[in-house]
Parts: C-alpha cells; structure tokens; sequence
C-alpha cells in the first residue's frame, strides 16, 4: 500500500515531466520566462500591445534558437 503511495506521484511527475518538457527544456522555459518579464513590465506601466509584442517576441526567438541548434545538430 506504501509503495502505491509513493510509486504513483513519482509516476505522475515523470509523465508530466516528459510530456510537457521532454528533451527541450528551454521550449518550455522561454515561453514561461516571456510571461513573467511580460507581467513585470505590465505591472511598471507598460501598454499590453507593447508587452503582447514583447512575448511573442521571446517566444519565437526562443522557438528560432532551438531550430537553429535543431538543425545544427542533425548535420
């Protein structure tokens, strides 16, 4: 019963590891590090079309960089 106990969320962890990271962490780092200066720079005064663009900025950026070492790396 014990080892259920702990075996489970153990289970659950690695597959929520797996799904959402996988093996491109910064995939799913960049865009949640895009939402946070998004929100800071909301909270300063900035405009939300100027930190809309600003995410969508970092997302694809981080998205453009992973392709770049994508590609590099299957050369």
């Amino acid at each position: 019963m014990i080892d259920t106990l702990t075996r489970l969320p153990r289970q659950a962890f690695r597959f929520l590891y797996d799904f959402l990271v996988g093996d491109a962490w910064e995939l799913f780092v960049g865009p949640i590090a895009g939402i946070v200066v998004a929100s800071i720079l909301l909270q300063a005064g900035l405009g939300p079309g100027a930190a809309g663009l600003l995410l969508f900025a970092i997302v694809v950026s981080v998205a453009a960089i992973h392709l770049v070492r994508a590609l590099r790396g299957a050369e």
